[in-house]
């Protein structure tokens, strides 16, 4: 599936302009974005070097699903962002869900922790679920580019 393929799917408002914004890019920056995201997360926050080395191996473990979700809950940060950001605790909102991320990519939170969160996500930008389940599927075709990158940089 391509990414403008994804336009089909947007229900609502909100899908309508959170597909349009990312596919004003291309494909390959959208998957680099998300390669970035996580490389920068494991390398640049202080951390022990033994939760550096379980953050490759969980990556390089993971399954379609999972890297769909990671990316999924990576690619709508930005958006969580701009939705709140005139909510007093907005930042505070990202920021909780920035740590929730690097914890779960370390493996220091569960995956019924991270999917809630993920699920918030979606409840806060108001997705619909068509729109919500073809971006994970969108993303879990790119597994293997994602993955395979994220192993190069680390």
């Amino acid at each position: 599936m391509k990414l403008n393929e994804l336009k089909v799917y947007s229900q609502n408002n909100f899908d309508k302009e959170i597909i349009e914004r990312m596919s004003k890019d291309s494909e390959e920056n959208l998957n680099n974005y998300i390669i970035n995201v996580v490389c920068d997360l494991i390398q640049n926050i202080p951390i022990d070097e033994s939760l550096i080395c379980n953050a490759k191996k969980n990556i390089n473990n993971s399954n379609e699903e999972n890297i769909a979700k990671i990316s999924t809950y990576i690619a709508l940060i930005p958006y969580v962002q701009l939705k709140l950001k005139d909510r007093n605790d907005g930042y505070i909102i990202a920021s909780s869900l920035i740590e929730i991320l690097i914890s779960y990519l370390v493996g220091c939170v569960e995956e019924i922790t991270f999917d809630n969160k993920l699920l918030e996500i979606k409840q806060i930008l108001e997705v619909s679920d068509v729109f919500y389940k073809e971006l994970i599927h969108y993303f879990a075709q790119h597994k293997d580019i994602i993955v395979d990158n994220i192993s190069k940089k680390l």
